[in-house]
């Protein structure tokens, strides 16, 4: 399949694996399985994961990705949609394997923009190795997910790759006047309230993770899913 990646970013495991242990597994990974990609400006042909971050606009992709290597490579915006193509970042396991992660641009930004957004959503969906989901914790509004995950995500064979990350869990109410890494034992109450109403919305195959990018709580266990998801395939 041609997809084409733009590619922000060329690094090392080891900028992921030093934040997030987990990422190191990539390194003694089964070598069956990978996906040839075609770097076709250079000519070369490479042997990858990808991991790839879908979602509504502003919903914070972007800085979920940003948040697991630790620097803001990916541009934010509290206000506009930033991503209009994937958005790679490239990291070298070792020989010719490599680990993308992927950028996908936000549904939901306009009817026309998501026509071409869903193709482009497709188009990827079979070449990645593991797809989150991200959702916001502090929103009661899921219906142009639900689309996306109706239109998309039902054969089983993808179904199995997608990680429902439930983030800005920070934002939760009830919020208080200074930012903590974790939620205050009201804020995880409501959301483990958030969480059971995303597994029924959405039906899972994977449980629903929280976390927050901004203050970094449960990235670990973000990366932790991450990472086996994108192995088991």
């Amino acid at each position: 399949m041609d997809i084409t990646k733009y590619r922000l970013h060329r690094g090392d495991i080891s900028e992921l694996s030093k934040r997030f242990p987990a990422f190191d597994q990539f390194k003694d990974a089964d070598r069956f399985g990978w996906h040839k990609w075609v770097d076709q400006t250079a000519g070369l042909g490479y042997l990858e994961r990808m991991v790839l971050f879908i979602g509504k606009s502003g919903y914070g992709k972007s800085t979920t990705v940003n948040a697991l290597i630790g620097r803001p490579i990916l541009e934010t915006s509290d206000v506009e949609a930033c991503t209009r193509e994937c958005q790679c970042l490239d990291f070298h396991i070792g020989n010719n394997y490599w680990l993308s992660l992927g950028d996908l641009p936000g549904i939901g930004e306009s009817l026309e923009r998501d026509v071409e957004y869903l193709k482009l959503y497709s188009d990827f969906f079979s070449y990645a190795s593991a797809i989150v989901h991200v959702l916001r914790a502090d929103t009661r509004d899921y219906a142009v997910d639900e689309q996306a995950v109706r239109h998309l995500i039902q054969a089983p064979e993808l179904k199995r790759k997608v990680i429902y990350a439930l983030g800005q869990c920070d934002k939760v109410e009830p919020i208080t006047r200074h930012l903590h890494q974790a939620p205050t034992a009201e804020q995880l109450t409501n959301i483990d309230l958030k969480l059971r109403e995303v597994t029924k919305v959405f039906s899972p195959h994977h449980p629903v993770v929280p976390y927050s990018a901004e203050t970094g709580w449960n990235m670990a266990v973000l990366s932790n899913e991450i990472v086996r998801v994108a192995l088991s395939e």
